[in-house]
């Protein structure tokens, strides 16, 4: 089953779905970086990230990466990663909600 068409009408430059194990599920678009890359840093950074969450008495759930042309907006869904690279200036709150949509429909597994 295809989880990241929905995000290809949005511009998204590059999306997609991994394990925890940084593995790539599924990929969408095209450019830099890499699917394995982007895969691997996510499963990385959300490993990483796991001691705060679990100080601040939760767990990472949803996070965001900037630089000054590009932001990666990310989403934990249980044994999940869902990522998606997009330009800066473009509807960030739109590709979040379908990534949540998308989300919802991995939970359903």
């Amino acid at each position: 089953m295809a989880y990241l068409e929905s995000l290809a009408p949005l511009g998204v430059k590059r999306a997609v779905l991994t394990g925890l194990d940084g593995l790539v599920i599924e990929a969408l678009g095209r450019g830099g970086p890499s699917p394995e890359v982007l895969a691997a840093e996510l499963a990385s950074l959300a490993r990483h990230m796991t001691p705060l969450a679990e100080a601040l008495g939760g767990e990472v759930r949803r996070f965001t990466l900037a630089t000054d042309a590009h932001e990666v907006l990310a989403l934990k869904v249980g044994e999940y990663l869902l990522g998606a690279v997009i330009e800066r200036g473009m509807d960030r709150k739109a590709i979040g909600q379908e990534l949540s949509r998308i989300a919802l429909r991995l939970q359903e597994l």
